[in-house]
């Protein structure tokens, strides 16, 4: 998460470059527009699923891959999908079956491994959870019309694609 809420003015960017050998204060000067940015948009992301129907990130994002996956998922899959260790998943995944959100079941093709699947429960937290979060990010993106919502993919892709996201 981006820690930085008092963001330094232009100039102080420019003294500093100066000071330190900045080669690219404007690109500074943008990127932590964008961190900052990014930063207050998943934090009201977190708040919005907490309120709505009080979910995790990690537990929103695993509900989904569930219901994409009927056929369950392993914990390593899982892990992959959301980007966390796989003994994060499997604290996760104790606490949402816990909550009756998901339940393992031994993989039939490995007996060493188990397979993550939805329950009946958490399909309806997440019946709830989406619609909720389909109005939050059309409230977000109504600031954006068509041409820049697609230069902000473009530029999206742009760094993916070269590697700097992941």
């Amino acid at each position: 998460m981006f820690e930085l809420k008092d963001l330094p003015s232009y100039e102080t960017l420019v003294r500093l470059g100066e000071e330190y050998q900045n080669p690219d204060v404007d690109g500074l000067h943008t990127w932590l527009i964008w961190a900052s940015a990014t930063s207050e948009m998943l934090a009201e992301f977190d708040a919005n699923l907490a309120q709505t129907c009080g979910l995790s990130q990690t537990q929103f994002f695993v509900m989904i891959l569930l219901k994409r996956n009927p056929q369950g998922l392993s914990i390593g899959a899982l892990a992959d999908g959301v980007s966390v260790t796989s003994q994060t998943m499997t604290r996760a995944i104790d606490r949402m079956e816990v909550s009756d959100f998901c339940h393992r079941k031994p993989d039939p093709e490995d007996r060493r491994s188990w397979l993550v699947f939805l329950t009946a429960s958490g399909d309806e937290i997440l019946a709830k959870a989406l619609p909720a979060h389909y109005a939050w990010v059309a409230k977000l993106m109504e600031h954006f019309d068509s041409d820049e919502r697609a230069m902000l993919n473009r530029l999206m892709l742009k760094l993916n694609q070269a590697g700097m996201l992941s």
